[in-house]
């Protein structure tokens, strides 16, 4: 009886301890139970719902993908702006232009975020005295910046401290003659008042420049021939001197222009037809009167 019963336990599967087998991983489901077919995983229906869960993960994170590209892209900035210069009087366009690429090369200005937009104008006007405001366009996804240049026009020549020099429409230094050349046909004014004119400095207030122009313009329109435009020592005068008269004329530059060149036209066509004329000087600076010498 023993002998049978070693038998039948060496013939029972199992280890060498004599424990029985783990029980498979294979699990089977009966066809025949229909709750078995709604819980295997095989079954077409959640084999598809995976299949939509893993494809819109997908879809999700390419699209994150191609928000953060064109974020990144976006943020860039190429040192090829377009420029738009109100005048080129002084420089081409190409030389302004090469001026804000080299600037836009900085490390700090190659992306929107730390651009330094008030650096690039500082630099700008120091370099180009002329330049009276700088405006800097980024568009929202490309990456090519609009820099728009507000440049004042050349007005007149001064002389002073032997020098000769370009004034803007704005009053200030543009430069010396000798380094822009291509300027000319300008009315010429001497400044006697020993103010030291240097590139970008304040030497005129923009009324004051306004003023010259009229005083001028006037003076062309009723025919008189401009020997010499004067600032002398005292502040806010203008003398003017015509070729076909031996006295000059003095303005106020912080009056009435067009009243004032109307006086002395008055006043020269007056001295004409009586055939007296100012030996020195004629005032115009006072409105509605006259004084000469």
């Amino acid at each position: 009886m023993a002998n049978r019963e070693s038998s039948r336990s060496r013939n029972r599967p199992g280890d060498k301890t004599g424990r029985p087998p783990k029980a498979p991983l294979t699990k089977y489901y009966r066809s025949g139970d229909p709750l078995a077919a709604h819980r295997s995983p095989f079954r077409p229906s959640v084999l598809k719902a995976r299949r939509r869960r893993w494809l819109a993960a997908f879809i999700d994170a390419a699209v994150v993908a191609v928000i953060l590209f064109c974020l990144v892209y976006s943020l860039i900035i190429k040192p090829n702006p377009k420029l738009l210069a109100s005048d080129t009087s002084y420089h081409s366009a190409d030389v302004y232009r090469q001026a804000i690429a080299s600037k836009l090369k900085a490390l700090r200005n190659k992306n929107k975020i730390t651009l330094d937009e008030n650096g690039i104008k500082t630099a700008l006007v120091k370099e180009f005295p002329e330049i009276a405001d700088v405006s800097i366009e980024l568009p929202l996804l490309g990456q090519t910046p609009t820099v728009r240049l507000d440049v004042s026009k050349p007005a007149l020549f001064l002389v002073s401290g032997g020098q000769n020099y370009i004034i803007d429409s704005q009053g200030r230094v543009a430069g010396k003659t000798s380094d822009l050349p291509q300027i000319k046909n300008l009315a010429t004014v001497a400044d006697q008042s020993g103010f030291a004119a240097e590139a970008g400095k304040q030497v005129l207030s923009t009324a004051e420049i306004n003023f010259i122009e009229v005083v001028i313009a006037q003076a062309k329109h009723g025919g008189v021939p401009i020997q010499s435009l004067t600032l002398p020592p005292l502040a806010a005068e203008l003398d003017l001197r015509a070729s076909d008269r031996g006295y000059f004329v003095k303005f106020f530059l912080g009056g009435d222009a067009l009243q004032q060149a109307g006086q002395y036209l008055a006043a020269r066509h007056n001295f004409d037809q009586t055939g007296a004329q100012p030996g020195q000087y004629l005032d115009v600076r006072v409105s509605g009167k006259i004084f000469y010498r």
